[in-house]
């Protein structure tokens, strides 16, 4: 049931967007939500993380696990990205298209 929640909450979200897509005060505001709502979520999370304790008694063999992970994750997608601007920067530039170097 909390799927279908979080489901129609984006849907709703799409469509206030599409909605309020010119108005710029809009984009300013829930830009800034966002990097809120994100930066309370990594606090949550991390609350979450240091009150297991099994996480923290296993913390030095997770360290490293996690680090490598989430390197190759970042790097990952940051080969990808490039390699889609690379490969699509150039044709939205040539169409008009909302990509500016």
């Amino acid at each position: 049931m909390e799927i279908l929640f979080v489901i129609g909450f984006f849907i709703v979200g799409i469509f206030f967007g599409r909605w309020f897509h010119t108005f710029q005060k809009v984009k300013l505001v829930s830009e800034k939500l966002m990097m809120w709502a994100v930066y309370l979520l990594l606090f949550l999370l991390g609350i979450s993380v240091g009150h297991n304790p099994q996480i923290i008694e296993n913390f030095h063999t997770l360290g490293w696990q996690a680090f490598l992970l989430s390197m190759g994750a970042l790097g990952g997608s940051l080969f990808l990205g490039k390699l889609l601007m690379l490969w699509y920067g150039k044709s939205m530039d040539k169409s008009g298209g909302a990509y500016e170097k």
